[in-house]
């Protein structure tokens, strides 16, 4: 991994995401991302399992793959958006199918917008700042700004990610 820079004066503490995810790999470059622009991540394999990390930390992001096991992303974030001590969290759902992306119920407010994959480490810091600065109500609790992100040699494919 190469050195990094990040802006700790910008955040009054670092955020907290929630990576709804069960590709382990996926898991695993997403969440080395978003640590190295500044946030907390807290992992979950299954939907059910998002369920219970969100309740329990209030996180200021959800990430949900739509496709998980146990219980999908769908119903997932329906039944976070339906308690009202989860709903004003923004959930954003995070899947590689552009046609269950075109489908995708944001108007009902199952999810507060999505993120295609494969995205770029800086875009998804872009798009993740976004939110947390929004759910904040000001520029004082974003993700810190980086110089240089890199995962080599990835388990699956071989492939570089750089900003």
């Amino acid at each position: 991994m190469s050195e990094y820079l990040v802006d700790s004066s910008r955040r009054a503490r670092e955020p907290v995401i929630v990576l709804a995810e069960d590709d382990e790999d996926i898991r695993r470059v997403y969440g080395i991302i978003l640590r190295h622009y500044g946030c907390r991540v807290e992992e979950a394999l299954d939907g059910r399992e998002a369920i219970e990390l969100v309740r329990a930390t209030k996180p200021d992001l959800v990430l949900m793959d739509v496709s998980l096991p146990a219980m999908d992303g769908v119903a997932a974030s329906r039944a976070l958006k339906a308690d009202a001590a989860t709903r004003d969290i923004p959930i954003l759902a995070f899947s590689a199918d552009i046609s269950t992306t075109a489908d995708m119920p944001t108007a009902n407010n199952t999810f507060d917008g999505y993120i295609l994959k494969p995205i770029s480490p800086t875009e998804l810091a872009r798009r993740v700042t976004a939110y947390v600065e929004r759910r904040a109500g000001s520029s004082s609790h974003g993700v810190g700004e980086a110089r240089e992100v890199e995962v080599s040699h990835l388990e699956r494919g071989h492939h570089d990610i750089t900003s």
